[in-house]
């Protein structure tokens, strides 16, 4: 059953729209989606079977639970963990074909005494100061990785500031490409780029692309855009309630906002529990009949409030817009991220599992 109360929608077409820019602006290298944390919140099963449909060979997650969350349905391309997986547990890794990551002598070490040995690509450290090998041990580190049994199929780093124009960051990211790639690797796949380096190709990107927030038509940060990229995501809902109130009347949890007219106020049955956000009280907007209407009061768990005043026969069950687009106005995650001092990843990552994904443009 579904309420119909809130609901995301995502476009496949567009989702896939996105990969083939990359295919083609990034030719020869291919594409690695990243779909870590359910895709950034799109949905990683649904995104991997178009990708996968499309002739897309690898995959990246974050974690060993979500490579299998995708090998269980069905994605039979490689995938690439980039983080931490218990040593008793690469053995699972092994007999689903994940590709680890190997990116310290300690976990080399802790690896090497289990008896399966998966295959792996070594992380660099170049100036991320995270996870990865110094520079100068790479080529030992994978030579004492083989020894110990392992498979060593690829090796990457990761970029701090990519997504950045500046001139200083920008020689930042060509310094770190330098020391990966004056590196003599013996390995058959290198990868350094994400979407912002892949985007301003800056760098050469060897032999993948890993695109993550841009595949999603999010733009890699307010410096670094591209209008090619087509939004994957729009946040839906509907009015619940309208009623009108008086001068001096108090709006929600807290009485934050006081009328000083007469006012109509609509109800959204969308809180922070959907992950919506709590900061956007008394300063954020959705869209109603194609107008931006502003939050007045606190938003509470399940629910928040909006000024409808401006509008005409509002009324229960008019569609509202939380991200996206409604006539010739629209709100974007990149708006939203503003407004609460965070970036577009975290809007849409924090989208709760209580908020249906409904998929479009592309029969699954």
């Amino acid at each position: 059953m579904e309420s119909r109360r809130t609901y995301a929608v995502i476009n496949l077409r567009n989702y896939a729209g996105n990969l083939r820019f990359f295919e083609d602006h990034c030719t020869p290298s291919k594409v690695m989606p990243v779909v870590k944390a359910n895709a950034y919140g799109h949905g990683a099963i649904p995104l991997s079977k178009v990708a996968e449909r499309m002739g897309i060979d690898y995959f990246a997650v974050a974690f060993l639970e979500e490579a299998l969350q995708l090998r269980n349905h069905g994605i039979n391309s490689d995938i690439l963990v980039f983080n931490y997986v218990a040593p008793d547990l690469i053995h699972i890794a092994y007999e689903n074909n994940i590709t680890l990551t190997l990116y310290s002598w300690e976990q080399l070490s802790k690896y090497s005494k289990q008896a399966s040995k998966p295959k792996c690509h070594v992380k660099i450290d170049t100036g991320m100061k995270r996870l990865g090998v110094q520079p100068d041990e790479a080529s030992e580190f994978i030579q004492k990785a083989r020894s110990s049994g392992f498979e060593i199929e690829g090796a990457y780093t990761h970029f701090a500031v990519a997504d950045s124009l500046d001139e200083e960051d920008v020689e930042f990211t060509k310094e770190q490409f330098e020391q990966f790639a004056r590196l003599d690797l013996d390995v058959k796949i290198k990868h350094v780029c994400n979407s912002g380096s892949a985007l301003s190709k800056i760098v050469n990107c060897f032999d993948y692309v890993r695109i993550g927030i841009a595949s999603y038509g999010l733009q890699p940060s307010n410096m670094l855009q591209s209008s090619e990229i087509k939004p994957v995501l729009e946040w839906k809902s509907t009015v619940s309630s309208v009623k009108t109130i008086t001068p001096g009347d108090t709006v929600s949890y807290g009485r934050t906002f006081r009328a000083f007219t007469e006012m109509k106020i609509a109800a959204i049955p969308v809180g922070y529990a959907d992950g919506y956000w709590r900061q956007l009280s008394n300063k954020g907007y959705v869209l109603i009949h194609g107008e931006r209407c502003p939050i007045v009061g606190r938003v509470c768990m399940d629910q928040f409030m909006v000024d409808v005043t401006h509008l005409d026969d509002v009324k229960l069950g008019d569609e509202v817009v939380l991200i996206g687009r409604q006539g010739d106005n629209s709100i974007s995650a990149e708006e939203i991220a503003n407004l609460v001092d965070t970036i577009n990843y975290e809007v849409t990552c924090r989208i709760s599992e209580r908020v249906p994904r409904k998929y479009e443009g592309m029969e699954l």
